[in-house]
């Protein structure tokens, strides 16, 4: 089975590092990068019937729509929420962490800084999310690169 990850990522180092880490770990997860919070609230609400993907990994400081905007926005649709959402953020405010839990966020994490550190993150969370959860299936229909 074909496995899928949203990454809504605005820094270009951050998301080359998540892609190359994803494709290193397994070349068969597709893989969508949106890099601005308005346009992933526009693709996730011209999804907000299916599923758009099995992962979402999702920055929380975006330009012009917020991870948290974005967060309640998947939170607050029937077929969205069953999607997972771990939260990548560069905070560590115990004040983040909660409004995300809060929220409906499945994980945070603080980025870890250097490649390696993200390959071994990444590694863990594809074991854990791909290979020991049982996730919803995702619609055929939407398309990813």
């Amino acid at each position: 089975m074909r496995r899928s990850i949203i990454v809504v990522e605005d820094n270009p180092a951050d998301s080359r590092m998540l892609k190359m880490a994803l494709a290193r770990r397994d070349s068969t997860i597709a893989t969508l990068v949106i890099d601005d919070g308005a346009d992933a609230l526009k693709f996730f609400s011209s999804h907000a019937d299916t599923l758009p993907c099995d992962l979402i990994l999702l920055d929380l400081n975006l330009p012009r729509v917020s991870g948290f905007e974005i967060l309640e926005f998947l939170k607050s649709h029937p077929q969205l929420k069953r999607t997972p959402v771990i939260v990548l953020s560069g905070s560590s405010t115990q004040q983040d962490v909660e409004r995300c839990y809060r929220t409906g966020a499945n994980c945070y994490i603080c980025k870890p800084t250097g490649l390696d550190a993200v390959f071994t993150m990444i590694d863990d969370l594809i074991r854990y999310w791909f290979e020991q959860a049982q996730l919803p299936t995702v619609a055929a229909s939407v398309r990813m690169n």
